[in-house]
């Protein structure tokens, strides 16, 4: 079967479905979003077609494939067994057999080393580098990664995250929700734990999945912030070392 060509409705029809999904109500926030000014009513009017450029600024803000808002059909999904990961001497380059646009190396560090720098991680301390589909990334691909191996005996967070597991934290996400897991400094725990996050006036309440683990308070006076980052993917080998 050919494959589908380039369709300026089926495109803007994918803009309008974007901005719906993400509760963009006025052209000129997507606009300066994607930092071209009349974006879509020149799009429209027949003015210009949208530029490589714009269509990479869309796939990194939405984590859209520029295939599905070209013709508004997805590629088939690729779904790896594992992420790649290799020694620091062959990075930047993409290990033999992936194409390089698809994947996204996050420096794996120790958890001490990922409480402690907000910002890009020096490369001193950086042992590894794990690639990663950029689908599974998304929106967060360039937001100074970072990812940790935990302990063999890390049970905390059993069932939802195993022992041994890789771990990527994005440290731009700090507010504490409900639902989410996060990565916090805990000298106990090498510097960096994983723990569900609640708080009173006064402590920081950290919570683990796992039952037999008593919830932690610590004085927000002692540990001001406590949050490294939210855990924003996880992956566990099957292959468990016995």
């Amino acid at each position: 079967m050919a494959k589908k060509m380039f369709s300026l409705e089926i495109f803007l029809q994918q803009v309008q479905k974007l901005m719906e999904e993400k509760g963009i109500k006025d052209q000129k926030n997507f606009n300066e979003m994607v930092g071209v000014q009349r974006a879509i009513t020149r799009w429209k009017s027949g003015e210009s077609r949208p530029s490589v450029d714009s269509l990479m600024m869309i796939k990194k803000l939405f984590g859209k494939s520029i295939d599905s808002l070209l013709t508004g059909e997805e590629s088939p999904p690729f779904h790896p067994a594992q992420p790649i990961i290799t020694v620091l001497g062959e990075y930047p380059e993409v290990p033999k057999g992936l194409r390089p646009e698809q994947y996204s190396a996050v420096p794996l560090v120790e958890g001490n080393i990922a409480a402690g720098y907000t910002g890009a991680i020096p490369g001193d301390y950086v042992s590894d580098m794990v690639w990663v589909y950029n689908q599974e990334l998304g929106h967060r691909l360039g937001h100074n990664l970072r990812a940790v191996r935990l302990g063999k005996d890390a049970d905390s967070m059993e069932p939802t995250i195993h022992p041994g597991s890789i771990v990527i934290i994005d440290p731009t996400e700090t507010q504490i929700t409900p639902k989410a897991i996060f990565a916090v400094r805990l000298d106990r725990e090498g510097g960096c734990a994983i723990k569900r996050v609640q708080q009173t006036d006064e402590h920081w309440v950290l919570v683990s999945d796992n039952p037999e683990y008593d919830p932690i308070a610590i004085e927000k006076t002692r540990i001001p912030n406590i949050i490294i980052g939210r855990v924003i993917w996880s992956w566990t080998s099957w292959m468990r070392e016995s």
